[in-house]
């Protein structure tokens, strides 16, 4: 028996021992199994690992994906075995969770938007801007969303009829609507979806520092634009936007959040409030705004309102002249009122311990009432200067007092702006057509008050719309178009920094754009604004040739700039002509070309305070020919100033044989007050060009003008190719002379301008000689009498060689009688001699003689390369002008370019 009990407790012993080796040797025994190619088995959770063991764990317990070992499996030598990547090198990034927990895979996370709230800096858009430091990237400091994915990230998916895209880019084209939002260069989240007879549109942005930033403060921005397909030929369409400013220290449901809220750099107690009252339309009328009686409105947080004139609350008043009585600011006067708010001690009641603050004023004739206070800067930190914002305007330009009223205003600063719009369609319903929009635009303030919650929150509104028809039964068409636009209809809202301040006046202006402006189409606003791109110099006109490029500057490009116009630039300037000589309609009577106008204005289909309508009937006699008669009138709405035109259009077309002439000839009789100042290019001869202001000098005030324009294109033989274009323009003033002399203004006016082109395409052997010629007259009277009458004339001849190299091989094969061989590398040779006289007179451009020549050598080749057709061109160009009364200026040019292109 004692035998067998020493038996058994060896047994027991062995099993205990044994239990131990296996809980001890069973997670080698797994890590050994992965390092002998077994397939590794997912994260778990695993019964091997639970081990009462004290020893720290110095290696990843589970790490299957890169087959490696923890600290018992290894020793770290690398005298004999090489070092090896922890992760392997055809890993890359990181295993990704979603919110739920549930897995998406190795790799980055190239973008993320989170606002967290309440929480300080709460508000992150991430574009891998850590791609550097995390796993598998390196150190190569590579970021997948600017340089692999360009700045733009799509998703979709689809079923049925029903599909959907959403979009994540700096640079999204997209439009709602004319009135609501238009913003070629996106920077923001977009989705879209689309159905049968349903499409919609969600577009959300963070407009401050939209890229890579934590922030507090922040504006945001939503918008969203659904169209119902109501039938086959009517559509109807719902659009929003709203801009706000969000303070993510604060709870995201405290109040409506897309009203807005005030920042802490915002919400302080007022110190000082200032009312200013000044004339609407200085210049015009003969007295000015008046203001009878004035007096501040204070309610505390109790909800008692007190007066200022009760309590002793009294301003102190500069500017104005007395009639009366009342106080008058004509013109350059203004009258300002100061509050000290700072100095209200009644009954305890300090300006802590308001909750809303407004001015009553009792006002007459053609007002314009601004506020300011001490929290309303530029947003400087040494010296801020206090702005002034506009809240209150006379309608027209009231002269006799018949508009006295008593305007109440209350104070605060900007929290949100938002947009409704409803816009329709109609195409082709019995012969009509028509598409109109409507818009209501709220802005949002707060008044600042840091001891309360829930601040007093104030609206302004301003509506717009517009509505065109036209009815078509042919020979005939009628078309009617009807628009109001308020003065104070805004699609812009301030941008607030990092600390939450906002910069009511800037340099570059500090505000999100709903509505951009981009005259020449190329989807590059022409206005400066934060976080996105833009470019001061502009073209607008057709892009008649179809290459989305204008055809003003064909050669202008972002990595090859080139701001010398086409009609002012050595041998492009055959092809191009100045628009002065081309015709289209100008309505608003500046004396440009409505197609040719560049402006800082936001492109809305019509301007801001403007309301009226134009329409005309159309017919056409015979197959070539149509007459137009048409009828204008519009309106300024809190201006002073009208427009109002009887016109007619006559066109004619016919193609002679291998002629084709065309007659236009558009007369007026117009009555224009409204200036439409524009910023447009000028290109001075022998200097390097600008973008400037010119002033409408209202040349229409009682005017009958008429255009008169006509060109003619023909051929002699196959080779030789011709154009004439004649304009003739003429204004002629119907007031009397002596109030023109006080405005500087003659009693005729206008422009002559005849251009003659020749080109002649003679081939020599496989070159080809081309010579070219081209005449330009033009005699200019401008309105403006401190503008001298010009005359000039200028002739060009233009001599251009191509030869060919390698002559065995040609891109595109010979037909006779169709054209000739396009050979892959040839030498162009070109000259251009030009000579221009100032027959009388001076423009602002050139005011003296001259004479130019311009020679330029090239080689060009065209080879396929990895897929593209790849088109070299290197050479040497020289220009050289002679100047009558200065000395002579003299350029060069080397260049070599390659393009590569898929035809």
């Amino acid at each position: 028996m004692r035998r067998f009990s020493s038996i058994l407790r060896r047994l027991g012993d062995a099993w205990l021992l044994g239990l131990v080796c296996a809980l001890l040797w069973g997670p080698v025994q797994s890590t050994a199994q992965g390092l002998v190619g077994h397939s590794p088995v997912a994260l778990r959770f695993d019964p091997e690992y639970a081990v009462p063991v004290l020893h720290q764990w110095y290696g990843a317990r589970h790490l299957p994906e890169t087959y490696d070992q923890a600290w018992y499996g290894s020793r770290t030598s690398y005298a004999q075995e090489s070092y090896t990547r922890y992760v392997s090198r055809q890993l890359e990034g990181r295993e990704l969770y979603d919110i739920l927990g549930n897995s998406l895979g190795r790799g980055w996370q190239i973008y993320s938007w989170t606002q967290q709230q309440p929480q300080s800096r709460g508000s992150l858009i991430d574009k891998d801007r850590n791609l550097a430091s995390s796993a598998g990237a390196g150190n190569l400091g590579f970021r997948a969303y600017d340089n692999f994915f360009k700045r733009l990230i799509i998703a979709s998916d689809q079923s049925g009829d029903q599909s959907y895209r959403l979009m994540v880019g700096d640079e999204i084209w997209t439009l709602f609507s004319p009135l609501v939002f238009y913003k070629p260069r996106f920077n923001g989240v977009r989705l879209d979806y689309a159905a049968d007879r349903v499409g919609a549109s969600l577009a959300l942005s963070r407009p401050s520092d939209p890229n890579d930033n934590e922030r507090t403060n922040v504006t945001s921005f939503l918008g969203g634009h659904a169209v119902v397909q109501l039938a086959d030929w009517a559509g109807l369409g719902f659009s929003y936007v709203n801009a706000h400013t969000v303070q993510t220290q604060v709870e995201f449901d405290e109040g409506n959040p897309l009203y807005g809220i005030l920042s802490p750099e915002q919400n302080q107690p007022l110190e000082k409030l200032w009312v200013r009252i000044r004339d609407d339309s200085p210049g015009k009328g003969t007295v000015g705004p008046r203001l009878a009686d004035f007096d501040i409105v204070l309610v505390d947080t109790s909800g008692r309102q007190l007066r200022g004139s009760e309590i002793g609350l009294l301003p102190s008043i500069e500017g104005g002249l007395n009639q009366g009585g009342r106080l008058e600011a004509r013109d350059a006067e203004v009258i300002l009122i100061e509050y000290d708010l700072a100095s209200l001690d009644f009954e305890d009641i300090q300006s802590e311990d308001l909750r809303q603050v407004g001015v009553e004023l009792a006002v007459a004739n053609d007002f314009r009432i601004e506020l300011a206070s001490n929290l309303q800067t530029d947003g400087e930190d040494f010296n801020p200067e206090i702005v002034f914002l506009p809240v209150r305007r006379a309608s027209g330009n009231v002269q006799d007092n018949s508009n006295t009223q008593v305007v109440r205003v209350d104070y605060g600063l900007p929290v949100a702006n938002e947009i409704f719009g409803l816009d329709w369609e109609v195409v082709d319903w019995h012969g009509l057509y028509g598409q109109g929009e409507v818009a209501v635009n709220r802005r949002f303030s707060r008044y600042p008050n840091p001891n309360i919650s829930k601040h007093h929150q104030s609206v302004q509104q301003a509506r717009a719309g517009y509505l065109q028809l036209a009815w078509k039964a042919d020979p005939y068409l009628i078309y009617a178009e009807t628009f109001s636009m308020a003065d104070d209809y805004s699609t812009s809202y301030w941008l607030t920094d990092s600390n939450g301040r906002l910069a009511y006046k800037s340099p570059i202006p500090q505000v999100f754009e709903f509505v951009d402006d981009d005259d020449d189409r190329d989807s590059w606003p022409e206005w400066q604004r934060p976080f996105q791109g833009w470019q001061r110099n502009a073209w607008p006109g057709y892009d008649e040739n179809g290459d989305f490029i204008n055809d003003f500057n064909q050669n202008n490009g972002p990595n090859s700039p080139n701001l010398i116009p086409d009609y002012d630039e050595p041998f492009l300037r055959y092809r191009s002509d100045r628009p002065e000589f081309l015709f289209g309609i100008d309505l608003n009577h500046n004396g440009t070309i409505d197609r040719f106008e560049n402006d800082d204005r936001p492109d809305y289909p019509y301007r801001r305070d403007h309301r009226g309508f134009n329409a005309y009937v159309q017919g056409r006699v015979g197959p070539d020919a149509r007459l137009l008669l048409g009828r204008q009138d519009m309106r300024l709405i809190a201006g002073d100033g009208h427009t109002r035109a009887w016109y007619g259009l006559v066109t004619w077309e016919r193609a002679l044989g291998r002629a084709r002439l065309r007659i236009f000839d558009h007369i007026a009789r117009v009555e224009d007050t409204i200036a439409d100042d524009l910023i447009q290019w000028f290109q001075p001869v022998g200097s390097p060009g600008s973008m400037r202001q010119v002033r409408d000098l209202l040349p229409a005030q009682d005017t009958w003008k008429n255009v008169f324009y006509t060109d003619l294109q023909h051929r002699l033989g196959p080779d030789i190719r011709l154009l004439h274009r004649l304009k003739w323009e003429g204004w002629w003033q119907q007031q009397e002379a002596d109030f023109l002399r006080g405005r500087e203004g003659r009693q005729r006016s206008g422009l002559v301008g005849l251009i003659d082109k020749a080109e002649w395409s003679l081939p020599i052997g496989l070159g080809v000689l081309e010579p070219r010629w081209k005449s330009e007259y033009r005699r200019q009277r401008p309105f403006s009498t401190r503008l001298p009458v010009a005359t000039s004339l200028e002739q060009t001849l233009f001599i251009l060689w191509t030869q060919p190299l390698m002559a065995e091989q040609v891109g595109v094969s010979y037909f006779p009688r169709y054209g000739r061989q396009l050979f892959n590398t040839e030498i162009q040779v070109g000259l251009e001699l030009s000579r221009f006289w100032l027959l009388e007179g001076r423009y602002e451009e050139i005011d003296q003689d001259f004479s130019a020549w311009t020679g330029v050598v090239q080689l060009s080749n065209r080879t396929a390369y990895e897929g593209y057709r790849l088109t070299t061109r290197g050479g040497l160009q020289f220009t050289r002008r002679h100047f009558d009364g200065r000395p002579s200026q003299g350029t060069s040019r080397l260049f070599l370019s390659i393009l590569a292109g898929l035809d």
